[in-house]
């Protein structure tokens, strides 16, 4: 009887144990956009957890994509600018802007990306798709910082809401 219950508890305490190291409580990125106005400059902040992109990237392509120490420089900057522009796109005025991803960097557990619009006008409205890692990662929210000379807002975007639209911020 002795052995039967200490081996029930050992199954669950390691089950318990495997199970909850795997698992996150939350997915989640943030987004810092800073408008500069006098220099018709937009700077782009993303981070991501590093192994939840490692984890979608490994999902999408053959072969195996290790983000940090990464060893492909050259595929892994084509492939998180590709990801980047595919999930985050912005409009001012209806005229979807040209974002150019400029690199990244790792900071802790997450990778920073960086990227840059110029000759930017300051427009009457903007609009702001965010689909970063949302079909990939059930729950995944996204939060996105807009900063202007005057202001700064927070909107937490998911799966119910990957579009915002907006009034300028003034």
């Amino acid at each position: 009887m002795y052995l039967i219950r200490t081996v029930t508890i050992l199954f669950f305490v390691f089950t318990f144990l495997s199970n909850s190291s795997s698992l996150h409580d939350y997915y989640v990125s943030s987004t810092e956009m800073v408008f500069i106005e006098d220099k018709q400059q937009l700077q782009v902040t993303t981070r991501v957890f590093i192994e939840d992109l490692e984890a979608y990237f490994n999902a999408q392509i053959e072969g195996k994509i290790q983000l940090q120490p990464d060893l492909e420089t050259v595929k892994i900057d084509s492939l998180v600018d590709v990801f980047f522009k595919n999930n985050f796109n912005l409009f001012f005025d209806k005229k979807e802007v040209d974002i150019k991803y400029i690199g990244r960097q790792y900071k802790e557990d997450q990778i920073l990306i960086f990227a840059e619009a110029t000759e930017v006008s300051v427009p009457s409205s903007f609009e702001i798709h965010n689909t970063i890692l949302i079909p990939f990662r059930l729950g995944q929210q996204n939060i996105v910082h807009f900063k202007t000379t005057n202001t700064k807002k927070s909107f937490l975007m998911d799966a119910s809401k990957t579009i915002l639209a907006q009034f300028w911020i003034h």
